[in-house]
């Protein structure tokens, strides 16, 4: 038999060197970072725009993760990349590699538990983080109407917006953020109070409306006024404004020009206690 030919060679301008010449290797792309999966916990700092100020039931927590260990991974920017965006935290992640931007409690959880290190997802970006994260934080439900409060104020300075647009940012209502907003009209001492328990959030709410100069810690009632209010009916459950008014604590509105008179109710009341007198007085200056 005759030597075959490839039908490569009777092409014009091809040669039997071409046709057992091997094919050129496919060009390579840069290889991705190969992030690790697991982290040792001294090469974490904490997201310093995180919102929550404490970290509560840690020991529950850490109970879980000896049992069941860390079911969820936490949610992490490489240093150079959380800096690129924010520099200016530069002094509070030090020389740390990793940023954590989910999952502070599981973090600080496992330490308590024992472990050495935590299973990360690596982002490898934090451009878009500060208003996300602000925003998912106060979607949580575990922050307290303070750390809340707070919250909505960074990101009121972070995106240069109203409190209206901030509570729709956040999937709540307006009269939310100004219940929230006021507690940091507290002062120092009844802000502490409060993150300690020793001041209800309702109590709390109607003494922000003060000026500094007037707001105090509640007085305990007596046992007579726990009892029965003067009138025989009794106050247990009933709204801690409503016991103020029955024992006279709550300042009279001082007649004057509407605009006075405004600017009292606006003092005193909540949102939601406004709105209601807007309603009320709509309705009987239309009868």
């Amino acid at each position: 038999m005759g030597r075959r030919t490839s039908l490569a060679t009777l092409m014009v301008g091809a040669s039997a060197d071409e046709e057992t010449a091997p094919a050129a290797a496919p060009a390579t792309s840069p290889q991705a970072p190969q992030w690790p999966a697991t982290v040792k916990l001294g090469e974490l700092a904490d997201n310093p725009d995180n919102p929550r100020e404490a970290l509560r039931d840690l020991e529950g927590l850490a109970e879980t993760i000896r049992e069941d260990g860390i079911l969820q991974s936490l949610v992490v920017v490489p240093r150079d990349a959380w800096l690129a965006a924010h520099p200016h935290h530069a002094e509070q992640v030090g020389d740390k590699p990793f940023v954590i931007q989910i999952g502070h409690r599981r973090r600080h959880a496992a330490k308590l538990a024992g472990l050495t290190e935590v299973p990360v997802t690596v982002k490898e970006t934090a451009a878009a983080s500060p208003e996300q994260a602000l925003i998912e934080n106060l979607q949580r439900d575990d922050l307290t109407p303070l750390e809340q409060a707070r919250g909505l104020k960074r990101l009121m300075e972070v995106r240069e917006i109203s409190l209206r647009e901030a509570c729709r940012r956040v999937g709540k209502s307006p009269g939310w953020g100004s219940q929230r907003m006021v507690l940091l009209n507290l002062t120092p001492e009844l802000q502490q109070a409060l993150t300690e328990g020793r001041l209800t959030v309702e109590d709390a709410r109607e003494i922000g409306k003060l000026p500094p100069g007037q707001q105090a810690m509640p007085t305990p009632p007596t046992a007579a006024a726990v009892g029965q209010t003067a009138v025989g009916r009794e106050t247990e459950g009933v709204p801690a404004r409503e016991r103020r008014a029955a024992n006279g604590q709550r300042r009279a509105i001082p007649l004057g020009s509407p605009v006075e008179i405004a600017r009292s109710l606006r003092e005193q009341l909540s949102a939601e206690d406004l709105e209601t007198l807007v309603r009320l007085l709509t309705e009987t200056t239309g009868r």
